[in-house]
C-alpha cells in the first residue's frame, strides 16, 4: 500500500513538472501522528524571507516546543490537544512542491537525497502551522510568508 501511494505521488509530481506549482495540500497526509524525531525544543536560528534585506530578525532564538500530545508555538498558540499529520516527500521534490512559498535561501538547506517529513501542527484537529523536518535536528517552520530555519539542540 505504501509503495502504491509513493508511486502515485511520484507520478503526480512528474506529470505536474510543466505546471507553475503543485497544490501541496492535495497530497494526502498518510501518518496521523508525529514521529519521535519531531519532538523536543526547536530554536529559530535563521529567518528565511523574500524581503529580509535590512531587517534585523528578532525571531532568532525563539523556541518552539513539540511534544507528542501538545505544543507551544510562540508565533501562534499553545495547544494541549495536538496532532501532527505528516507525510514523507523526496528531498529533491521539496522546492518543486513548495518553491513558490519558500524563499530561494531555503534551497541550500533542504537535503536533496532522502526523505523530508512534511508535517502540520494541528490543534483540536485544525491546522495551525507547518514544518518541514530534514533529519539531523534541522527543519523549516513555514509561517505566513516568513519562514524560520529551526534546529533542535543535542541532548547531553
Amino acid at each position: 500500500m505504501k509503495l502504491a501511494l509513493t508511486i502515485a505521488f511520484l507520478v503526480g509530481i512528474s506529470v505536474s513538472v510543466g505546471h507553475a506549482a503543485v497544490d501541496v495540500d492535495t497530497i494526502p497526509m498518510g501518518n496521523p501522528q508525529g514521529a519521535p524525531e519531531m519532538f523536543g525544543t526547536w530554536t529559530v536560528t535563521k529567518v528565511l524571507c523574500k524581503d529580509c534585506a535590512g531587517r534585523r530578525p528578532e525571531e532568532v532564538g525563539t523556541k518552539l516546543i513539540l511534544a507528542p500530545t501538545s505544543f507551544t508555538d510562540p508565533f501562534s498558540i499553545t495547544c494541549t490537544n495536538a496532532s501532527y499529520p505528516n507525510r514523507a516527500i523526496p528531498g529533491d521534490q521539496v522546492m518543486k512542491l513548495f518553491g513558490t512559498n519558500l524563499p530561494k535561501s531555503a534551497k541550500n538547506l533542504i537535503p536533496q537525497k532522502g526523505p523530508v517529513t512534511d508535517a502540520r501542527l494541528a490543534c483540536d484537529k485544525g491546522p495551525v502551522g507547518r514544518v518541514l523536518f530534514f533529519g539531523g535536528d534541522k527543519a523549516i517552520y513555514l509561517y505566513e510568508g516568513e519562514d524560520y530555519f529551526i534546529e533542535r539542540a543535542k541532548t547531553p
